[in-house]
């Protein structure tokens, strides 16, 4: 990329092209014209240069900015991806409610979220009005607001926001129907934009259900290996974005799996034939897996000169380091860029690169409660950082 000169060394460049073509010395006190005009060419330039380093950055999608700050990013991912970053999804649910056979619960009646639910004082509003045909009935209702915050569990309980007539103001969630998402983050669709353009489509090979896959939102990333000793099975294991996972640590849910499941099966572009949508060979063979995350725990021994500020500052790079640890697919990666191995080497470098001549004792790596000098992340195995502690 282009290296954006300083306003001081472009009025430097200036000032000396100006006495090289007139053969002077330009004095460096009092008003000089020439050193005003050196000023102004440097603030003309310094915008050309950053105007060029933006036109730079933009033509390759590894770098490319938003489109709400004049990026093109999106414009890649239009043309491989035929969409935009996944805005935040709101969640659909069914709730029970209880009151007198023909009783009619308004359209556009809301419900909050009582204190004990998963995610306390939200809104869920019924769009169509519906007569009770049973003393209990069930609704389907939406959360107002969208993304991750708005999640229900069955068994929550819900309150009316206004009196209906004839029906108990308290309805309990029985299913989730639509899953909440939160929307997609520049980097997870840069990736995915990434993928699409490197991964040619090849009519059901590896990396068809790795590109088929980005079209479910919530997916951070899909793994498929050959099932061992079968032919045509392919097990495909999917990990959910931090915010869309069940744990906090890329497992999916169960309505996540499914919608992986669909978008393998059929295009999601309803505009074509029916008759074209269809992806999956019909040979094939899918398993559709979640992850397992690793607990990885880490004691560095005999930090000399430690802090809680530089625990911190190695920690978190640490924590970096790990979340970039990956299963590695040879049909779908790039091997220059393989990195599925969590060893102490790795360790010991992430802590000298964060704090230069650092002293300390013997590392202890521990995966899932094992003690490992070297671990490797196969088969839908990704690391979860569960510590990390000085000793």
């Amino acid at each position: 990329m282009t290296s954006i000169p300083t306003i001081t060394e472009l009025y430097d460049n200036v000032l000396a092209d100006l006495e090289a073509q007139f053969g002077i010395n330009i004095p460096s006190f009092g008003k000089n014209f020439l050193r005003v005009l050196a000023g102004v060419q440097a603030a003309k330039l310094k915008l050309y240069y950053i105007a060029i380093a933006g036109i730079q950055k933009n033509i390759f999608v590894d770098t490319a900015e938003p489109e709400a700050i004049g990026g093109t990013l999106e414009r890649f991912g239009r043309v491989k991806l035929n969409r935009n970053p996944f805005p935040a999804k709101a969640g659909q649910y069914t709730l029970q409610v209880t009151g007198t056979i023909g009783a009619i619960i308004p359209a556009q009646t809301t419900f909050k979220s009582d204190d004990t639910s998963e995610n306390p004082g939200k809104l869920y509003i019924l769009d169509s009005a519906y007569t009770l045909t049973a003393t209990t009935d069930t609704i389907t209702v939406r959360s107002l607001e969208t993304g991750i915050e708005t999640k229900l569990s069955v068994g929550n309980m819900l309150t009316a926001t206004a009196p209906i007539a004839l029906v108990n103001k308290s309805a309990e969630v029985t299913a989730e129907l639509i899953e909440p998402s939160a929307a997609e983050t520049v980097e997870d669709y840069r990736k995915k934009a990434l993928d699409a353009y490197r991964l040619e489509p090849q009519g059901g090979a590896a990396t068809d259900y790795r590109l088929w896959s980005a079209d479910a939102q919530g997916v951070k990333q899909t793994y498929p290996y050959a099932k061992s000793g079968s032919e045509y099975q392919i097990n495909l294991y999917v990990e959910a974005t931090v915010v869309d996972s069940t744990d906090g640590k890329g497992t999916p849910s169960a309505l996540l799996l499914a919608a992986v499941e669909e978008v393998v099966e059929f295009d999601p572009d309803t505009t074509r034939p029916n008759s074209e949508r269809g992806r999956r060979p019909l040979q094939a063979i899918v398993n559709f897996l979640p992850i397992v995350p690793r607990e990885v725990s880490i004691v560095i021994n005999g930090l000399v000169g430690r802090t809680t500020e530089i625990e911190t500052l190695i920690s978190n790079a640490l924590k970096e380091e790990i979340n970039k640890v990956r299963p590695f697919v040879s049909a779908c990666d790039v091997l220059s860029e393989k990195n599925d191995i969590l060893d102490n080497n790795k360790i010991v470098a992430t802590i000298f690169n964060t704090r230069p001549g650092s002293i300390f004792g013997a590392i202890n790596l521990t995966v899932d409660g094992t003690t490992y000098t070297s671990y490797t992340f196969i088969n839908g195995f990704i690391p979860h950082v569960n510590s990390i502690t000085f000793a």
